[in-house]
């Protein structure tokens, strides 16, 4: 049974200033974040929301049915259990989940519970046969929680019934028998459509089972009768069941494949082979309603812009379950269902990616930016296919409600990057059938077959590259010049797991400059650096094969309550204790440069980024008094409540403006108790910096010092000197030059020369 951290291994302050940035998104973002990582560690951050400090002491208490939950806020709670549930990483997690869901209906009853979490109560019920009661006194549970287990509770004479609700008719019928329900399915009776449009449906297999001919049944009792069922095997070998498909019925066809490529590589054989005017695809063991392609077709029929359609499936188990728990809805994405115009696509498109997994989401959003999204509709609004969850699927182990592989995160962010460069016209989206070279990265864990052979570094930078300052870390150290062996590992900090890589690392990745490694490639490094203790923060709760003789972790200001958490999660990660060490603060020059002669206009434009801590806001306040005499501007990256602001301030969202942009609107930047690297931008842009006297030491004459009581005349007389104010801007951006990205890069290989390593300061291991 696992045994969670507490609040005191990251702090109230650190704590409160995560649930600030998570709540940005709504009151469930601090949960959905921490499922989306997939960490334990961010258990805490979700019953520190409840106000609990004992987790693993609440959850015994539940289990053994205390009133424990009385005097803590329900939906706050209920967020812990689904957290908890969903995230499902131990044995006993959905059972603790409906433990803490039982306690809050005792202690507030049911009309205070959430709807989301009345559903999510009643779907951990369902397995434990306590689902009926809770249908009975929620009356709030989402309708399509409801009718999945209105389905799955039926009695015997009622459940085709309820089922076929679930579906357009006319639905499907069951043949007599003891086996899974999926296995007996027949479909309905519907009327028949000719047309002179053929449709091939391209069947992948290897090594099928009798499961392959409920598929093909499906296909055969369509209503579009022009169709051509073309059966690819994928190098399966002797396989009793594709022997006597082709007497099925004359239009089937099976291709036999010499040796196992992969679903893709198999699918591009039957795109060479097809010979339908259009062509879509399905999965072995799936069932497709008997009027999918016909309405599938339809838009393609009606309109010649339209090039490709999806429609939408309902995944169920092999006897026809549909709860899922922590799934909002029974009907989902089906991406294998994507039916297209089979010459253009492959004139304009070319064929699959040939990874072993989720090429088929590339190919429709490489459709999507080559002839625009409106030209490939999505038909969500019916239920059109059946899909079997199986262990042995080639999703099962990388998807779960509220959560996706890293990989295919990454695999994400790479292709969408090339998207963005082909519907700019940067790079041809056509691609060979057997490739010889990638368009864009993809991980081991989608193209490769068996381990991956153990990988060698000098050094793997670890950071949340969804960042663009890491992003120029990473570049400062890809240079011929001083070249090491480097990979990078992304980490991203909490709430960040679902954003793509900044575009620049993700470029850097595509063109092979650097490799991308995910935690389960085995890799050994001389050195693994981290990027400050926020990427170890709330890690995921994954198996890491990475391991290294060193690790060191940047410092950064505020942090240090979190140390010894940090460090706990670096030795799960990488085998060895860390060490924390400070390395310089850079900034890439020509990314923020402007030129400045003089002031901007004819009052100090004056203004600096607002986080969470207020207390530049009330500062400024106090010390302009509201005067009209200063244009103040703010950029607000907390996105926190701030009071009315006076008449001639201007406050930014982080959508409003990008930093650049904001800094190059300024005259002066007032830096307060900022750390150096919140102020090398202000500086490259050539503001001129303000600060207090006592951080004289450490800029000199890069800034102009006053005390609060001084800012509205010093700024009065910087503005009126325009010739003083120049210099002083020079001199802002020459303390920016000097502070290169060059000068990270020189500490980094200092750390990977055993002599010129700092003298460290190790971590405190409790084991």
């Amino acid at each position: 049974m696992r045994t969670h951290i507490t609040p005191a291994s990251y702090g109230s302050a650190l704590l409160e200033r995560h649930l600030r940035v998570l709540r940005r998104t709504g009151p469930d973002g601090p949960a959905t974040a921490a499922i989306q990582a997939r960490s334990a560690d961010a258990r805490v951050l979700v019953a520190y929301a409840a106000g609990v400090t004992d987790l693993d002491g609440l959850l015994t208490a539940v289990r053994a049915g205390r009133p424990v939950l009385a005097e803590l806020d329900p939906w706050a709670v209920g967020e812990l259990a689904r957290t908890i549930a969903v995230q499902d990483l131990d044995p006993e997690d959905r059972a603790d989940g409906l433990a803490l869901l039982d306690g809050l209906l005792r202690a507030h009853g049911p009309a205070a519970i959430a709807p989301e979490h009345q559903g999510l109560h009643a779907q951990l019920a369902f397995p434990v046969g306590r689902a009926a009661d809770l249908l009975g006194r929620y009356p709030k549970i989402p309708k399509p929680i409801r009718q999945a287990l209105a389905v799955d509770l039926a009695e015997p004479d009622e459940w085709l019934a309820r089922f076929n609700a679930l579906l357009p008719a006319p639905g499907l019928r069951l043949a007599d028998g003891t086996g899974p329900r999926f296995d007996r399915i027949q479909p309905g009776e519907v009327t028949k459509v000719g047309d002179p449009h053929r449709i091939t449906t391209i069947v992948t297999t290897y090594r099928p089972g009798p499961a392959l001919l409920v598929t093909i049944r499906s296909l055969l009792a369509q209503s579009w009768t022009n169709q051509e069922i073309l059966v690819v095997d994928d190098g399966s070998g002797p396989a009793p069941v594709l022997d006597g498909l082709a007497a099925l019925d004359p239009r089937i066809r099976v291709l036999r494949l010499p040796v196992n490529g992969g679903t893709y590589l198999a699918r591009n054989a039957g795109l060479d082979a097809a010979t339908g005017d259009f062509v879509t695809f399905q999965d072995s063991d799936d069932w497709s309603h008997p009027l999918r392609l016909e309405r599938q077709v339809a838009p393609l029929l009606a309109d010649p812009a339209t090039v490709a359609t999806t429609s939408a499936g309902m995944r169920v188990t092999g006897d026809l379950v549909v709860t899922r728990p922590g799934h909002p809805h029974h009907r989902s994405y089906n991406l294998s269902s994507l039916m297209l115009r089979r010459p253009l696509a492959l004139a304009r498109l070319g064929y699959l990616d040939t990874v072993r997994k989720g090429a088929d989401a590339e190919y429709v959003e490489r459709a999507r930016a080559v002839f625009g999204r409106p030209a490939v509709p999505h038909l969500g609004g019916q239920t059109l296919a059946l899909i079997r969850l199986s262990g042995t699927s080639l999703s099962s182990a990388d998807m779960a409600a509220g959560w996706m592989h890293p990989a295919r995160h990454a695999y994400l962010s790479a292709f969408q990057a090339w998207h963005t460069r082909v519907a700019a016209g940067r790079e041809p989206a056509v691609r060979p059938r057997r490739p010889r070279r990638r368009a864009f990265a993809a991980p081991h864990r989608l193209t490769g077959i068996g381990p991956a052979e153990t990988a060698t570094f000098d050094l793997i930078l670890a950071a949340d590259f969804t960042v663009p300052e890491n992003a120029t870390a990473l570049k400062s150290l890809l240079t011929p010049a001083h070249p090491v062996t480097m990979a990078l590992l992304h980490l991203p900090v909490i709430g960040a797991a679902t954003r793509n890589l900044d575009p620049d690392v993700q470029r850097l990745i595509n063109i092979g400059a650097v490799p991308q490694l995910q935690l389960a490639d085995p890799a050994h490094a001389e050195l693994v650096l981290v990027r400050g203790p926020a990427p170890l923060a709330f890690a995921p709760s994954l198996p890491s094969a990475i391991r290294a003789r060193r690790v060191v972790i940047e410092e950064e200001p505020g942090w240090s309550p979190a140390t010894e958490a940090c460090a706990a999660a670096a030795r799960r990660l990488f085998g060895t204790a860390p060490t924390l060490l400070p390395l310089p603060s850079t900034v890439d020059g020509r990314r923020w440069r402007t030129t400045r002669r003089e002031p901007a206009a004819d009052r100090p434009i004056l203004g600096r980024y607002l986080d969470l801590d207020r207390t530049p806001w009330r500062s400024l306040r106090q010390s302009l008094r509201d005067s009209a005499d200063f244009d103040v501007r703010l950029l607000d990256r907390a996105a926190e409540p701030t009071p009315r602001p006076p008449l001639n301030w201007l406050i930014y969202r982080s959508t409003d403006v990008t930093p650049r942009s904001f800094l190059h609107q300024l005259d002066f930047y007032l830096g307060f108790t900022d750390p150096p690297g919140d102020l090398l931008a202000p500086l490259a842009a050539g503001c001129v910096l303000l600060l207090p006297p006592d951080r004289e030491p450490e800029y000199g004459p890069a800034a102009v010092y006053c005390t609060a009581a001084d800012l509205p005349r010093t700024l009065r007389r910087l503005h009126r000197d325009p010739k003083r104010y120049a210099a002083q801007s020079a001199r802002s951006t020459a303390f920016a030059r000097r502070h290169h990205p060059g000068r990270y890069a020189e500490a980094v290989r200092a750390l990977l020369d055993p002599p010129a390593v700092p003298c460290p300061r190790p971590q405190p291991d409790p084991t």
